[in-house]
């Protein structure tokens, strides 16, 4: 993971988290079979079907030069390794001693440029968010979704009628994919999209904006001096030499 520098977005695996049409839980709960199929959320809401009974293990690498406190919803994991600060990538050829009882938790600091790996069983079907747990990190997409037995949760979750009251009073749709579609949640038109970079350099349109500035500059002082240069009117003349001698001065 990373943070971006070229706008203010972060992202895992080059992807920055864009929230989706219609909220994951309820793509889990309303596109059927197809919910274990990943496609069905979205391209950008950094997503990760998980069977239950897994054990999941995630390797983070940190490549930002900040500290990173990541939070895993639904579960307590096992830190089994943390690098220090500037260890760069993980690298399991160099690991050959892990703490036999890994320390529980279900947050941990990354280090800047260094990494982490934590472990879990997949024994809590749900939707479950992982991030930063600064929120200007979260709200720029440091973030990733953990689906978790999506079958199972169809088969033993209900959602309290309050929630979808309160969806429907906001306008989110409560039924398909990421986008919406209930038709084919295989079709994802009309998703969410994360913002796109800036362009590097000058765009044509910029370079077509600074030329006419340039212009428009260059022709106005050519005006003022233009205009400055001109002789004064008779009458120009008659109004100076009145607004002087008003103010007690004398024109040659």
């Amino acid at each position: 993971m990373r943070q971006h520098t070229d706008y203010n977005s972060a992202f895992f695996n080059d992807i920055t988290y864009t929230t989706p049409v219609v909220p994951t839980l309820y793509s889990a709960l309303t596109t059927g079979a197809n919910a274990s199929d990943v496609a069905v959320y979205g391209d950008y809401t950094n997503s990760y079907v998980l069977e239950k009974g897994d054990v999941v293990e995630i390797i983070l690498n940190n490549d930002d030069a900040g500290k990173h406190p990541f939070h895993l919803h639904g579960h307590n994991f096992q830190a089994v390794y943390r690098g220090p600060d500037d260890d760069g990538h993980y690298n399991p050829a160099n690991m050959t001693d892990f703490p036999a009882m890994p320390m529980r938790r279900d947050t941990l600091m990354a280090k800047p440029n260094s990494n982490f790996v934590i472990r879990f069983v997949a024994d809590n079907p749900g939707v479950w968010f992982f991030h930063c747990h600064i929120d200007w990190h979260l709200a720029t997409g440091l973030a990733a979704t953990l689906i978790e037995a999506p079958l199972d949760m169809q088969k033993t979750l209900t959602i309290p009628q309050d929630h979808l009251d309160v969806c429907k009073a906001g306008g989110v749709p409560i039924a398909g994919n990421a986008a919406g579609n209930t038709v084919d949640v295989l079709d994802l038109k009309g998703q969410n999209e994360s913002v796109k970079p800036l362009p590097t350099g000058f765009t044509a349109r910029g370079i077509v904006a600074l030329v006419f500035s340039c212009m428009s500059a260059f022709l106005g002082m050519a005006v003022i001096a233009w205009y400055g240069a001109m002789p004064l009117s008779s009458a120009e003349l008659a109004s100076a030499k009145r607004f002087v001698a008003k103010h007690g001065g004398t024109v040659e």
